[in-house]
């Protein structure tokens, strides 16, 4: 039972500190960087309908539903287990996996994020005609941004295994793969040849 407390602990400090780190660095601190260089806010979600407005109600709330479930463990826990663990991932080394997973995953966001400088936006920027970006990993994955956001979805469920939270890494998993066709139809249409020659050379993930 102390063992127990005492993970459960650890992922409650661990959880509040990168929620912080995620979005201080990966969102706020990250918009604020492209909007001093450039003038423009890099939040361009549910800018259209259709496809565009579902992966944009996903962007929003999909991080929201991610800390309620934290918050729920770490402040009611006894309304956490109505949830149901999935029994077969509760482990001490599963849990460090997920850990590690997720910093690993933090840190590959921030310095994709970083590479794209400028051109950096959560959506799909209509307006602005912005730089094609191929250096550091976008040389080895064309949406390694996405491919991080997928680890930290995975490390997550793995840290608090239970459907809500497997139900997040699945629709990660299924609405990031639309969201990457549409950006990916609109830099063929804005860089034409030289993106279908780039997606001809570089993995879509990795």
């Amino acid at each position: 039972m102390g063992g127990a407390n005492t993970m459960n602990q650890l992922i409650i400090y661990f959880l509040s500190v990168y929620f912080a780190l995620f979005f201080g660095v990966a969102v706020v601190w990250r918009n604020y960087t492209v909007a001093k260089s450039t003038g423009v806010n890099a939040f361009k979600l549910n800018q259209k309908s259709g496809p565009e407005a579902i992966t944009g109600i996903y962007f929003k709330w999909l991080p929201v539903l991610s800390i309620l479930i934290f918050i729920v463990y770490s402040f009611f826990p006894n309304l956490y287990m109505l949830l149901g663990s999935i029994e077969l991932l509760i482990s001490t080394s599963v849990k460090y996996a997920g850990m590690g997973i997720m910093t690993i995953a933090l840190v590959w966001v921030a310095t994709a994020q970083s590479q794209m400088g400028a051109s950096w936006c959560i959506g799909i920027d209509h307006e602005q005609k912005t730089e094609f970006v191929q250096r550091g990993l976008f040389r080895y994955s064309r949406n390694p941004i996405f491919v991080g956001i997928i680890f930290i979805s995975l490390g997550y469920f793995l840290l608090l295994p239970n459907p809500i939270t497997f139900a997040i890494l699945a629709l990660d998993i299924a609405l990031i793969q639309i969201q990457v066709a549409m950006e990916e139809e609109y830099l063929t249409r804005l860089h034409g040849q030289q993106y279908r020659d780039y997606c001809q050379q570089v993995r879509r993930w990795l």
